[in-house]
């Protein structure tokens, strides 16, 4: 997995897993000239595993990152779930025990929090199903947590405000949140879960939120073809009293599944639309190669289309505009040879040095500050033997997690 990090202004541009990528702005804040390439980093301070989750909290202490994954051991001090300060790798407590697949930061009306879900059915040495709240010091429980179904998981997690007050709302594979029946995504508002509907029908891997000029909304993508009973098919809006569809939706996968694996909002110079990624190669009807955009309306194929799925999105400025960045297990666009990791800039696609190689894979993206003030913090790891493409998405998915105001994150993933 490949992940992108987004950089403003003075601040340079990190990726996260076994290499650094800097950017052009780093090197003007040095005086000098630059091309971006890739720098080894993270040395010793290992993760052992993949990293599925980073996103930046500040638990009273100054902000830091915050990775989660199926790692057991980062730095030999944490498993599942860990905070790198810039030096060092520290627990979280106890921690959980099984593997974080997200993380968000959300604030229920006694601070911002840092809340994680994924597979896990206990944190802090409490019961806590998939889903926890940490506050800097101990976890909490969102009653129950969410649960049912023979995998229950917590795939994403968004902050949405759908007009009553934000919300944290957990999309994954699971029949009933805090006891309430809730399939597959829910809403908790900090005290209750509420669910959407009658939900949908198969696993929602992803959530955004976009404004297709009807006011902002929810979007839902992954292996569903109904929500609330009404055919959509792997993608769907909630305003926040009900579900609609995005035309015909996306189809067509073929041996590689069609789920939409990663979302995001770009702004290609004809206004903002709503990036899809995943395994289809239909889109509304028409021809759209693991990557298409949707404006409100209608479907369509960004540029050529990529060769094979794409598992995240991500948007960020890396000093010539921004863009819209994408990683998965692609090889190329019919032209270019793009290894795993490519960058549209809403008329071509274009690589990012060489890519990545297969045994090499990214799972977080950050960016750091010029004069310190959020260290350069990296996830290594050294994979094992898992599909290089998987772990591109994994990490660029991480990425949305990173979209903290005081860090801002390129969306990839």
């Amino acid at each position: 997995m490949r992940r992108i990090v987004g950089a403003l202004a003075q601040v340079s541009v990190a990726f996260v897993g076994l290499c650094v990528l800097m950017l052009p702005g780093e090197a003007r804040g040095q005086g000098t000239d630059c091309q971006p390439t890739w720098l080894p980093t993270f040395g010793k301070f290992a993760v052992d595993d993949t990293i599925n989750a980073l996103t930046v909290f500040d638990d009273g202490s100054g902000p830091a990152l915050y990775a989660g994954g199926s790692f057991a051991s980062a730095g030999g001090v944490a498993s599942f779930i860990a905070k790198w300060d810039g030096t060092a790798w520290s627990p979280l407590g106890s921690g959980v025990n099984d593997a974080v697949l997200a993380l968000a930061v959300f604030d229920d009306g006694t601070g911002p929090a840092l809340y994680a879900g994924g597979d896990f059915g206990s944190a802090g040495g409490v019961a806590a199903r998939h889903i926890a709240k940490w506050d800097g010091l101990t976890w909490s429980t969102l009653v129950i947590g969410v649960s049912g179904g023979p995998a229950p998981r917590v795939n994403s997690l968004i902050v949405f405000d759908d007009g009553d007050g934000p919300a944290l709302y957990a999309g994954g594979t699971f029949t009933t949140a805090g006891g309430v029946s809730a399939a597959n995504v829910a809403r908790w508002n900090g005290t209750s879960w509420s669910a959407l509907g009658t939900g949908t029908d198969k696993a929602v891997l992803s959530l955004a939120t976009f404004d297709d000029g009807n006011g902002p909304a929810l979007y839902a993508g992954g292996e569903f073809t109904t929500a609330s009973g009404v055919a959509m098919s792997r993608i769907a809006r909630w305003d926040g009293a009900s579900w609609s569809a995005l035309g015909s939706g996306l189809s067509e996968g073929g041996a590689l599944g069609t789920a939409v694996k990663a979302l995001a909002v770009f702004d290609d110079g004809g206004g903002p639309a709503l990036y899809a990624g995943g395994a289809y190669t239909i889109a509304g009807g028409v021809s759209a190669l693991h990557l298409a955009k949707w404006r409100g309306s209608s479907w369509s194929q960004v540029g050529p289309g990529l060769d094979k799925q794409v598992w995240a999105l991500r948007v960020f400025d890396d000093g010539s505009g921004t863009a819209l960045f994408a990683g998965g297990s692609f090889t190329t666009n019919g032209s270019l040879e793009l290894n795993c990791i490519a960058k549209w800039d809403g008329v071509h696609f274009s690589a990012l040095d060489a890519g990545m190689n297969s045994p090499i894979c990214v799972r977080g993206l950050r960016r750091r500050h010029r004069h310190g003030a959020l260290p350069r913090r990296h996830v290594h790891h050294e994979p094992r033997r898992r599909q290089p493409s998987r772990q591109v998405g994994r990490l660029l998915r991480a990425a949305h997690a990173l979209d903290e105001p005081r860090v801002r994150v390129g969306r990839l993933l």
